[in-house]
């Protein structure tokens, strides 16, 4: 009698890509943040850094979105997390486009042509919308994160355990001041969400979504 082998599991192209998009996002994130200018008059290192914090921006909703569809978005937690994405994808595409791109130009106009209160203008509405996309981006976490616990198995838990950690945490700080948007506060708190970003593209990527 001659056995018969189960088809190996396939996972969906679909799959795959988005999770390698986390990936690599969740990388570039890390590394763009390492080489995030400290000043105004930073030359070409500014618009350059801040373009591809943007790109990544672009990344991470083809992979989070992909999981969403996956999921199904009749789960509340599910579409919940997609709209707490949206408002987050808005405001870090205004705090880098203004950092990345308006301050650079003022910059560039020479000393004493733009006012002091132009460049403070900047930085509050960067500092705005930079908390703005933190508070947005946790939130995405934190209910992904419930529909994560709901599944069975340990690695969907686990997954979700440090996605309520990952979102709630720099929430927290923010709250309580322990940190402010700007690069140190602003790295620590991405180091963490390109974690959770990156340990849920290699979820994707291993086709365990279902």
């Amino acid at each position: 009698m001659t056995e018969t082998s189960q088809p190996a599991e396939r996972v969906a192209p679909g799959d795959r890509i988005a999770g390698a998009a986390l990936i690599a996002g969740a990388a570039v994130s890390v590394f763009a943040m390492a080489h995030h200018p400290t000043s105004a008059d930073s030359g070409a290192i500014g618009p350059i850094v801040h373009g591809a914090m943007i790109a990544v921006l672009g990344a991470m909703a083809f992979g989070f979105f992909t999981l969403c569809l996956r999921r199904g978005p009749a789960r509340p937690a599910t579409l919940a997390g997609a709209i707490a994405f949206g408002f987050s994808l808005f405001a870090n595409i205004g705090a880098a486009t203004t950092n990345g791109f308006v301050v650079p130009a003022l910059a560039a106009r020479g000393g004493g042509v733009v006012s002091p209160d132009i460049f403070r203008f900047a930085w509050e509405s960067n500092q705005a919308l930079a908390g703005l996309g933190v508070f947005a981006l946790g939130l995405a976490f934190i209910f992904w994160s419930l529909d994560f616990l709901r599944r069975p198995g340990a690695e969907p838990r686990l997954i979700g355990a440090l996605g309520l950690l990952a979102g709630a945490i720099p929430i927290a700080l923010l709250v309580t001041g322990a940190i402010s948007m700007n690069v140190a506060g602003a790295a620590m708190v991405y180091a963490g969400h390109a974690a959770w970003t990156a340990l849920v593209g290699l979820h994707l990527w291993r086709g365990k979504v279902e």
